[in-house]
């Protein structure tokens, strides 16, 4: 018959076993978003071609032809109406658009359709987003890889990415470098 010592013994080896566990799992989750990021901002440093911008239909006026984005710097946000981090990334992309509409282009793409119209709507009015927002933007958002939301990139004059959330630089820095580069 085993004894109290031997169970207690028994469960600390469980709990120990336990939290070594949680500790390698965690490790394991941080290498795999550390390696993940190298690779995107390694990528963006060989500066890939942007994918063509596509959506649906557009909200807050038409959507930018090629002759519009031909030699412009651009930001693209992705987002969601129903997402609360980009309810609440929405000011700070306000604030930039501010700061940078004479110079660079704003372009909002969402996945859902036209069925989500009356919530997009009123989500580009509660957020005070102003400038042209695409919809059904599933092709374009799939070749920018956007796997979460929001999600923004900001493409050169030369039609490249040069900088998307898991960059070093702040996306204020990305703008400024590629508005400084010659078209």
């Amino acid at each position: 018959m085993p004894s109290v010592q031997d169970s207690a013994s028994s469960d600390r080896g469980g709990k120990s076993f336990a939290i070594a566990l949680a500790i390698v799992v965690s490790l394991a989750a941080i290498l795999t978003i550390l390696i993940r990021q190298t690779i995107e901002v390694d990528q963006l440093s060989t500066k890939i071609p942007a994918p063509k911008i596509q959506a649906a239909g557009w909200l807050n006026g038409p959507g930018p032809s090629e002759e519009d984005l031909h030699g412009k710097v651009i930001v693209v946000d992705a987002w969601a109406f129903w997402c609360a981090p980009c309810r609440r990334a929405a000011p700070e992309l306000v604030q930039l658009y501010e700061k940078y509409k004479d110079r660079v282009v704003f372009i909002g793409l969402t996945n859902e359709g036209v069925e989500a119209d009356q919530q997009n709507r009123s989500f580009l009015e509660q957020t005070k987003i102003t400038w042209p927002n695409g919809y059904g933007a599933m092709k374009t958002l799939s070749d920018l890889k956007a796997e979460i939301i929001p999600q923004r990139w900001v493409i050169d004059r030369k039609y490249n990415l040069v900088w998307n959330e898991n960059s070093a630089q702040s996306i204020e820095e990305a703008i400024d470098l590629a508005l400084a580069e010659k078209p």
